[in-house]
């Protein structure tokens, strides 16, 4: 019942849109309100593609109308229909509303449409415009002063250019955010975190000579880190690397993963400064 209801719907809605008289024009406005009364009929019937595709008829209107806060609303409901089985044209949707807001100088919304569009390209394994999303996404969060926001999206920027192997990227973000977390309590305690990431970065360059200097660093900048199992691993590692000593590198590592264990993207991390030990072993 709801299917047909929809395709009533969108013909009367198609009529609207394109009316052509010695009397009257188009009827956008009108065509709008039908094209989303169509796509809603779409939902209850579980077509959620065809639910999308009127939506984003009923954002032309809107556009058509120069309704540009009306029509980024209905590129968002299209997106949000065709999420969660069609990832491009949810990706496209989202991508209009965004530019829409922006163009209304509406930022901090538009920031959290841009966050959701790099969550899709992130699912997506599309890890470079994800990046670079979730990247704007913390340009627009800093303009609007929501300082907690764009450090959120600026770490996983850092996240995820380590796994881009763009690791200058990654360790300017995790120094930055671990100096301006000094003097704050309620950051202060992923301050290790942030060193131990941007040091493995340096060791994954490979920069050992680098990591040390900015290890004797980090040391200075907050006392307490000397003192850390992070610290004390990275100050192991480092003499490991510097001796070409694979095995030592092997079992510190696994004996720091017993007491604190890794993740994925620091295994990862770890693995490749393994293979660089192994590279420099056979050069000997």
């Amino acid at each position: 019942m709801s299917e047909k209801k929809a395709q009533e719907l969108l013909e009367s809605a198609d009529k609207k849109a394109q009316q052509k008289s010695w009397f009257s024009g188009p009827k956008y406005e009108e065509a709008g309100e039908l094209y989303e009364q169509a796509s809603i009929q779409f939902k209850l019937a579980k077509q959620m593609r065809e639910a999308g595709e009127a939506m984003l008829k009923a954002a032309e209107m809107s556009l058509k109308q120069d309704d540009y806060n009306d029509a980024s609303q209905r590129f968002v409901s299209a997106s949000k229909s065709f999420k969660n089985a069609y990832p491009d044209q949810a990706i496209y949707s989202l991508k209009r509303a965004v530019e829409l807001l922006t163009m209304q100088n509406r930022f901090h919304v538009a920031a959290s449409h841009q966050a959701e569009l790099a969550k899709m390209y992130e699912k997506a394994s599309d890890i470079e415009n994800a990046m670079d999303a979730y990247d704007k996404a913390a340009e627009w969060y800093t303009h609007e002063d929501s300082n907690a926001l764009a450090s959120k999206y600026q770490l996983i920027v850092a996240t995820l250019a380590g796994q881009l192997q763009k690791y200058e990227r990654a360790i300017e973000i995790f120094e930055s955010t671990a100096e301006s977390s000094i003097d704050n309590p309620l950051a202060k305690w992923s301050i290790k975190d942030y060193f131990f990431k941007a040091a493995l970065c340096r060791l994954a360059i490979p920069d050992d000579v680098g990591a040390a200097e900015a290890l004797e660093r980090y040391k200075d900048l907050d006392p307490g880190f000397a003192s850390t199992r992070e610290c004390k691993f990275l100050d192991e590692i480092i003499g490991d690397i510097k001796r070409d000593d694979i095995q030592a590198f092997t079992d510190h590592t696994a004996l720091y993963d017993q007491i604190s264990q890794l993740d994925d993207w620091k295994t990862a991390l770890l693995l490749r400064i393994k293979r660089h030990i192994s590279e420099a072993e056979d050069l000997l």
